[in-house]
């Protein structure tokens, strides 16, 4: 009897350590996509590109939410963001794969901090000489991902990271709202790391009280995550 008692605890702690290790069959993803990473995981993801470089660590993920935080440096005309990065799983069925893009954050910038090239009016957002500014921003976006094989994914987005900039000397302001969309791919190298890249354009609408312009946003970017 004593030993059919230890052998049966024995089966019982075994079963709890192996349902305690995250599946080795699930696919790393970024923060980007609309596949989330294993509930309890963590990431770190940087993406180098035109015309952003960012950083983010995704701490907490759990069976529909994954919660991050972002740091992102504009190259032209040159900005910084801070914010968070908040990932909502709207559904999962078989390889695809859709989710909620809520990210809020402020920016500052001293050119005016335009994500987009306006056909007229050049100093718009992207003046030539330094103009300090500060703002709050916002992106809304749907996050789509498609499992092609076990080890590569195509991922597609539809954003809409708007900003409204205030500038200090002199004091004004404007908004800029660009709809963008995006294609990419995810390809997994091991359980925690994995590479992606992805380009995304589309239509920009600027506007200052009475002032509208409309222009063109464009980028392209490469990264990898590591998860742990």
């Amino acid at each position: 009897m004593r030993r059919l008692a230890v052998r049966r605890l024995l089966l019982c702690l075994l079963a709890a350590a192996l349902l305690a290790v995250p599946s080795q069959d699930a696919a790393a993803s970024p923060p980007i996509a609309g596949a989330l990473d294993a509930p309890g995981e963590r990431s770190h993801s940087v993406t180098l590109g035109w015309p952003e470089f960012t950083y983010t660590w995704e701490p907490l993920v759990r069976e529909r939410v994954a919660a991050g935080v972002r740091v992102g440096v504009q190259i032209w005309p040159l900005a910084l963001s801070v914010g968070a990065n908040l990932r909502f799983k709207i559904t999962e069925r078989g390889p695809v794969s859709l989710s909620l893009l809520v990210a809020p954050g402020v920016g500052v910038a001293g050119y005016g901090g335009s994500k987009a090239i306006y056909l007229q009016n050049y100093q718009f957002g992207r003046s030539r000489v330094f103009r300090a500014s500060v703002g709050p921003q916002l992106n809304v976006g749907l996050l789509a991902s498609i499992e092609v094989s076990e080890k590569l994914k195509i991922m597609a987005s539809f954003e809409n990271p708007v900003s409204m900039w205030v500038w200090t000397r002199p004091t004004a302001w404007w908004v800029e709202w660009p709809i963008v969309l995006t294609g990419g791919a995810e390809y997994r190298i091991s359980y925690n790391w994995s590479l992606f890249g992805r380009l995304g354009a589309g239509p920009t609408i600027a506007f200052a009280g009475n002032s509208q312009l409309l222009g063109i946003h464009w980028h392209i970017l490469a990264g990898a995550q590591i998860r742990y």
